[in-house]
C-alpha cells in the first residue's frame, strides 16, 4: 500500500509539467503549472488556539477565506485550498509540506474570536527554507474582520513583491456579522463532500441568505451544494428516478436562481460561475454549462471545483485529452482529495492508461471501489471486479443491488441468457456489458433523464473502447440525445467516435 502511494505521489508531481500544454479551449488567463515562473502559495489551517473546540470552525472557516482573497492577487497561485488542510499538526517539516503542495510559500498562524474580539498571528515563510518574510500579530473588533482579510492578502501580496494597485480582494461583504459566522460554519461542514456535508451546509446557508441576500458568496456556495445534492442521494446509485426527482425539484431551481444571483452580485468571483456552470450542467445546457466554466477558470484559473467539473463535462462530451489535461493540472494542485483522484483515474483509464488508473484506485480500498470494479471489469478481470463491489458500504444502494451486481460480473464473460430478466443494477449497469446485454446498460442513464437530473462522470464512460456496443445501438442514440450531447456537439464538435450522418441524424462506432 505505501509503495503504491509513493508511486502515485512521485507522479502526481509531474503532472503539471504537461498540463498546459494540453490544457484545451480555455480564455487566455490559463492555470500556471507548479513550478512555473510565478510564485505559489498555500494557506495551512489556522490553529484554533481558543482552547474551545466549538470555535475550530472559525479557525478553519478562516483559513479558506484568506486563500480565497489571495485568489485576487494578480500573477499569485493558490494552491490546494482543500489539500493544505491535510498538514494540521504541529511540528510540521515546512519544506516537505511544500513539495506534497506545490507551493513554494506558506502562510501559517493561529486565530480565536473572545467575545467581539479577534485575534490572529498569521506569517508568510519560504517553503525551500522556512525564512519567515512576513508576521504579524492582530487583535481587532470582530466587525473589523473583512479589513482584517484584506489586509493579511495585501501584505502577503507585498511581501511577495506582487504589484496589486487599488485592487479590492475581499469583494463581498456582509454587515452581518453572525450571517458570517453561519457562513464560515457552513464552508467546513460543506468540505466533507457526501449527503449529510452538504445538507447540513444548507440549512445554514439558507439562513445566511435570508439575512443578507446580497452576499454573493454565501449565494454562490448554496448554489453549488443544491446542484449537487441530488448526485449523492443513494436514489440516484439505486436508479429509482420517482424519488430523485423529488430531490431535484427542491434543489436545483433553487440552485438556478441562486447562482445566477451570485454572478450578478458579484460578476468576479470565480465561485458563481463555478455554481451557474453545474447549475446548467445537471439541467443538461450544456454550451451554457461550458460557457460558464470557462468564464470560472478565466477569473480563477486554480479554482478546483472548476476544474473538476469542467473536466468531466469534457470527458462526458468525448474530449478525453481536454479532459485529461485539466484533470493533471488539478491533482497537481490538489493531490489529496478523493473524489478528484478517483475522477482523474477514470479519466486515464479512458485515456488508454488501464494500469495508471487501477494503481491510482488501489490505496482506496475498501470501501471507494466503484471506479475499481469498472475499470477491472473492462480489462476483463471479473472476479476481481466482482470483489470491489463486495467492498463497498452495502448501505449506499438498495437491498440487495452490490450483491446482484457482482453476481453479475461472475458470470461474465458468459452471455446471459435471458438478458430482460437480470436484476436492475443502478449505476453499476455497466456490468451488463460484460454479459452481452448492451441495451440495459442504458437504464442508469434513461433513469437520469426520468429525474431531469445528468451527472457526467458516468456518461464519461462512453467514450471507453469497452463500451463500442453500447455506442452502436439505438437506445444509445435516443439517450445522448435526451442528455443533450447531440445538441453540444452540434454546436461545439463531434467527438471521435460519432460523426452527423446527414442533417437531421449521426452515428457513432
Amino acid at each position: 500500500m505505501m509503495g503504491c502511494l509513493a508511486d502515485l505521489t512521485r507522479y502526481l508531481s509531474l503532472a503539471a509539467v504537461t498540463a498546459l500544454a494540453l490544457y484545451a479551449e480555455l480564455p487566455s488567463a490559463t492555470a500556471q503549472a507548479p513550478g512555473s515562473s510565478r510564485p505559489a502559495v498555500a494557506v495551512l489551517p489556522l490553529e484554533n488556539d481558543s482552547g474551545d473546540a466549538a470555535q475550530e470552525f472559525f479557525a478553519n472557516g478562516l483559513t479558506d477565506e484568506i486563500a480565497a482573497a489571495l485568489t485576487g492577487v494578480r500573477g499569485l497561485d493558490v494552491v490546494a485550498r482543500s489539500s493544505s488542510f491535510r498538514f494540521r499538526q504541529l511540528n510540521r517539516d515546512i519544506k516537505a509540506i511544500g513539495r506534497a503542495l506545490n507551493a513554494s510559500y506558506l502562510v501559517q498562524g493561529s486565530a480565536r474570536m473572545a467575545a467581539d474580539r479577534v485575534h490572529l498571528n498569521v506569517r508568510l515563510v519560504r517553503a525551500g527554507d522556512d525564512a519567515q518574510l512576513w508576521s504579524e500579530e492582530y487583535d481587532i473588533a470582530l466587525s473589523g474582520i473583512f479589513d482584517l482579510e484584506e489586509n493579511i492578502a495585501g501584505k502577503i501580496a507585498t511581501a511577495l513583491k506582487m504589484s496589486n494597485p487599488g485592487d479590492v480582494l475581499v469583494r463581498s461583504r456582509t454587515a452581518h456579522i453572525d450571517a458570517y459566522l453561519d457562513f464560515l460554519r457552513a464552508k467546513v461542514a460543506a468540505r466533507g463532500r457526501g449527503a449529510k456535508p452538504f445538507a447540513d451546509a444548507a440549512v445554514l446557508l439558507e439562513r445566511v441568505v435570508m439575512r443578507d441576500p446580497d452576499f454573493a458568496p454565501a449565494a454562490a456556495l448554496l448554489a453549488y451544494d443544491y446542484a449537487l445534492t441530488p448526485l449523492f442521494a443513494s436514489s440516484l446509485r439505486g436508479g429509482l428516478p420517482e424519488e430523485e426527482r423529488k430531490i431535484v425539484e427542491r434543489t436545483i431551481p433553487r440552485s438556478d436562481a441562486l447562482a445566477r444571483r451570485a454572478t450578478a452580485l458579484d460578476p468576479n468571483n470565480a465561485d458563481g460561475f463555478v455554481a451557474l456552470a453545474y447549475a446548467n450542467m445537471v439541467q443538461r445546457r450544456m454550451p451554457a454549462a461550458e460557457d460558464a466554466f470557462k468564464q470560472a477558470l478565466a477569473l480563477n484559473p486554480n479554482q478546483a471545483d472548476g476544474l473538476h467539473g469542467y473536466s468531466q463535462f469534457l470527458a462526458a462530451m468525448g474530449r478525453i485529452k481536454g479532459s485529461l489535461a485539466m484533470r493533471e493540472h488539478l491533482q497537481a494542485i490538489e493531490q489529496f482529495i478523493t473524489n478528484y483522484t478517483a475522477d482523474t483515474a477514470e479519466i486515464y483509464w479512458l485515456d488508454g492508461d488501464t494500469g495508471k488508473a487501477v494503481a491510482m484506485l488501489q490505496p482506496f480500498r475498501p470501501g471507494r471501489t466503484l471506479e475499481l470494479a469498472l475499470v477491472e471489469a473492462s480489462a476483463g478481470h471479473y472476479r476481481e471486479a466482482a470483489a470491489a463491489l463486495r467492498e463497498m458500504p452495502a448501505t449506499n444502494y438498495p437491498p440487495g443491488m452490490l450483491q446482484a451486481a457482482a453476481g453479475v460480473l461472475d458470470s461474465a464473460p458468459a452471455k446471459a441468457d435471458a438478458p430482460a430478466t437480470l436484476p436492475r443494477l443502478g449505476n453499476l449497469s455497466f456490468a451488463y456489458m460484460h454479459v452481452g446485454a448492451p441495451e440495459r446498460v442504458l437504464e442508469f442513464y434513461q433513469d437520469e433523464i426520468s429525474a431531469d437530473y445528468f451527472q457526467p462522470i458516468s456518461a464519461t464512460w462512453f467514450w471507453h473502447p469497452s463500451y463500442a456496443a453500447v455506442r452502436r445501438t439505438a437506445r444509445f442514440k435516443t439517450v445522448v440525445g435526451d442528455l443533450g450531447l447531440v445538441e453540444y456537439w452540434r454546436a461545439r464538435g463531434w467527438p471521435a467516435q460519432c460523426h452527423p450522418a446527414g442533417a437531421n441524424d449521426f452515428a457513432c462506432n
